[in-house]
């Protein structure tokens, strides 16, 4: 597993890191959910039908449960949650609910356990479950 990687300069004026060079993830293509289906049917021997079914009452079922403000937990992928963005009101008593919402976002916060490198439990980082054994290769074309 690698991540495509190259380099991005950073040309903010305004930024502590004006000038200086990141790594940026470079996309090899998607993935579609029949793709997807095909490959659990080669490697689980459930039909591409079954998967898509699965993955559509999941859908219908996570929206549900968000709409009831659930936060929907799936361990091994992670956590959704709906927020709400809003216009800011001087006195609660002025707030409307269809005038000043904007819009609800689904929140995706991924799967993820601490990685202690040090003594006690606040040292370390997080690690995300679907990052875990990923490595980093240069773009095809690109080397500094």
């Amino acid at each position: 597993m690698a991540v495509h990687i190259r380099l991005v300069k950073n040309n903010i004026k305004n930024n502590n890191s004006y000038g200086k060079y990141f790594a940026k993830a470079v996309s090899q293509g998607e993935v579609t959910m029949k793709e997807l289906a095909a490959e659990a049917a080669l490697n689980s021997g459930i039909t591409r039908a079954d998967f898509i079914r699965g993955v559509t009452e999941l859908e219908d079922m996570m929206k549900q449960r968000l709409a009831d403000g659930q936060t929907v937990v799936i361990e091994g992928i992670g956590r959704f949650s709906l927020r709400v963005e809003s216009i800011g009101v001087d006195d609660p008593k002025q707030f409307n609910i269809s005038r000043h919402i904007t819009r609800f976002i689904c929140k995706f916060l991924p799967a993820s356990h601490r990685i202690n490198t040090g003594k006690g439990t606040k040292n370390g980082h997080i690690l995300y479950d679907f990052c875990e054994g990923v490595k980093a290769v240069w773009q095809k074309g690109f080397k500094p």
